[in-house]
C-alpha cells in the first residue's frame, strides 16, 4: 500500500518499558486513553496509567471523561475520542483538556471543538497533529458492546496516509475508471427509389389486347368485359 505521506506507525511502539523508550506521557485525572499505538486500552474499571513510549512516531487516542455540573446534580460526561499523532524524542509531557469542562455550557463548547494540550515539563505546549476520531461511513464499526474504536482508527489512518506495520488496508484503492464514450449512430443513407420495370412481354401483350378490343363490336366488347370481370 502506497501511503500519501510515506509515514508508518510502527507497531513496535507499544506501551513497553524498554531501554529505547524515551517519551514519558502522563495524563490529567479527567483524560483517559482509548487506544495507544493501535492497542485498545480503554477500561472503565481502571484509571489511565502513565505511558513510556519509544522515540519517534506515536499515536494516542484519548477522551475527556469526568463529572460535570448538570441540572442540580453531577452528570458523567465523555467527549468524542481525540487522535494525537506526533513525533517526539526524549520528551516528557502531560495530556490535559484543551478547555475548561465544568458545567453544561462548557460541555456544549467543548463538544463543538474537542481538543487537548500536550504540556511539556518546562511548561511549553508540544505541537502534534490532532483530530476527532470520526465514525466511518461503511457501517461496520458497531459491535455488540458499542463502537469499534480500532476499526474507526484504521479508517482514519488510511484517510490520513498512515498505517501500522503489517496492517492491510481496509479499503483498496479503486482502479482507474474506464473512459465511457458515446457511440454516434451512422448517418442515415438516402434510400434511392426502386424503379419498377414491366417485362417486355407483358407490355406487348397489353398492347395486343388493346388492338383486339378496339376491333370488337359493342356486343362483343360487352361479352368480353363480362368475361374479364369473372377472371
Amino acid at each position: 500500500m502506497k501511503l500519501g505521506k510515506n509515514l508508518l506507525l510502527a507497531s513496535a511502539m507499544m506501551m513497553a518499558h524498554g531501554a529505547n523508550a524515551a517519551v514519558e506521557v502522563s495524563f490529567a485525572p479527567d483524560v483517559e486513553t482509548v487506544i495507544v499505538n493501535g492497542n485498545k486500552t480503554l477500561n472503565l474499571l481502571e484509571k489511565t496509567e502513565d505511558l513510556t513510549l519509544n522515540n519517534g512516531l506515536n499515536q494516542i487516542v484519548v477522551r475527556v471523561s469526568k463529572l460535570v455540573e448538570g441540572q442540580g446534580q453531577l452528570e458523567k460526561y465523555r467527549s468524542e475520542p481525540i487522535v494525537i499523532t506526533l513525533t517526539a524524542n526524549d520528551k516528557q509531557f502531560k495530556v490535559v483538556p484543551g478547555a475548561r469542562v465544568v458545567s453544561s455550557i462548557d460541555v456544549r463548547n467543548f463538544d463543538a471543538n474537542p481538543t487537548v494540550k500536550l504540556i511539556a515539563s518546562n511548561g511549553d505546549v508540544i505541537n502534534a497533529k490532532m483530530g476527532v476520531l470520526p465514525k466511518n461511513n461503511s457501517g461496520d464499526s458497531a459491535t455488540l458492546f458499542g463502537r469499534d474504536y480500532l476499526k474507526d482508527l484504521a479508517y482514519y489512518n488510511q484517510s490520513q496516509g498512515y498505517a501500522f506495520a503489517g496492517e492491510k488496508p481496509l479499503v483498496e484503492l479503486k482502479k482507474k475508471p474506464k473512459q465511457l464514450v458515446k457511440i454516434e449512430s451512422p448517418a442515415a443513407t438516402a434510400v434511392e427509389p426502386v424503379a419498377i420495370v414491366q417485362p417486355t412481354k407483358i407490355v406487348a401483350a397489353e398492347q395486343e389486347l388493346k388492338n383486339i378490343y378496339s376491333q370488337l363490336t359493342p356486343q362483343q366488347r360487352k361479352a368480353f368485359l363480362g368475361w374479364a370481370v369473372t377472371q
